[in-house]
């Protein structure tokens, strides 16, 4: 973020989007009176981050340590599909799926305590862990989710398992499970010194037995060349074939990904039937709750009506009492 002060970037990505222009606008504002206008002018360049980049900016900052766990797994996706490790690969598919879907949960769940009134089912679930996916393929994307400063949802399409090893056509779809590094280019070989021929005889002079077994074998050596160089280059270029048990592996973890995938939708549906039957309830609990408001001080206003009552039957029997006590008094004495 050039000049702008970590601090400040913490502040403003950790921050509602609804009021991050408005927050920017008054660092740039305090920055410029303190004198630092080259600084004003860099917070004012920051982009206000879209709901699910600010989810991710609050589980940048809010939560470094699970941001750490993706660098590592990045790295170790990237040896094992280098190496050609097939059971890495597959071990460590799995595990990319289940980190991405545990730190989405956490920065929905940081969303949700960072605004009270949102709930799961409103917040985007899914571009956050598209996002975190692509962080994992996409040095630049990484840089930005670790700084905390994203400001849009990204998702990495990448060049395919089969693209990415050459081999043959496996009939699989193109995705991000693999992290796959561009191909460095073939080298090319040098080309040779061009074959020396031996002069032919003048004058009409015939040629050496010899001379004619020598031109012969510099012709069939010149035509297997030309025979042979093209097949060279072809194989300089050519990309490395995926083994068949890698990409059978591959195809495997492929399917168990989507088979948990679609069970995550599952339990994403549920969760939100769930978070709107929740809602309901507490409408109804609510609504219950300002009833049992109203009654109990209904039941409050009768209670000193009763006690008000009382009080006045205590002073009436004592009035009476008092009178007829007086009544007693002047019969005995007549």
């Amino acid at each position: 973020m050039g000049e702008v002060p970590e601090e400040t970037v913490r502040e403003l990505y950790t921050a509602l989007p609804e009021e991050f222009t408005a927050a920017r606008d008054a660092a740039a504002a305090a920055a410029k009176a303190a004198g630092h206008a080259a600084q004003a002018t860099a917070i004012k360049r920051l982009r206000r981050p879209t709901v699910a980049a600010w989810l991710v900016n609050l589980l940048a900052h809010r939560a470094p340590e699970r941001i750490a766990e993706l660098t590592a797994l990045s790295a170790a996706l990237r040896d094992a599909q280098r190496q050609l490790r097939g059971a890495d690969l597959r071990a460590l598919t799995v595990q990319r799926r289940e980190l991405l879907s545990a730190l989405a949960e956490r920065a929905v769940d940081l969303g949700v305590r960072a605004q009270p009134g949102l709930t799961p089912a409103k917040l985007p679930q899914a571009e956050v862990e598209q996002t975190l996916a692509a962080a994992l393929a996409d040095d630049e994307i990484a840089a930005q989710v670790r700084a905390g400063t994203v400001v849009k949802a990204v998702s990495y399409t990448g060049f395919g398992a089969a693209s990415a090893f050459g081999g043959a056509d496996t009939g699989d779809e193109d995705d991000a499970d693999v992290v796959v590094l561009p191909r460095r280019p073939a080298r090319k070989a040098p080309a040779g010194p061009a074959p020396t021929r031996p002069v032919p005889a003048h004058d009409g002079a015939a040629a050496p037995a010899g001379g004619r077994v020598a031109r012969r074998a510099v012709a069939q050596r010149d035509r297997s060349a030309d025979d042979v160089r093209p097949e060279r280059e072809t194989r300089a270029t050519e990309p490395p074939r995926v083994p068949l048990e890698l990409r059978r592996e591959l195809a495997s973890a492929r399917e168990a990904e989507q088979r948990a995938r679609d069970e995550a939708d599952r339990a994403r549906a549920a969760e939100a039937a769930g978070a709107d039957e929740l809602a309901r309830l507490r409408e109804t609990l609510a609504a219950l709750e300002e009833r049992r408001a109203r009654a109990q001080q209904e039941v409050n206003g009768r209670r000193a009506a009763r006690t008000a009552a009382e009080r006045a039957l205590a002073a009436a029997v004592r009035r009476t009492t008092k009178a007829q006590a007086a009544i007693d008094a002047r019969s005995a004495t007549a």
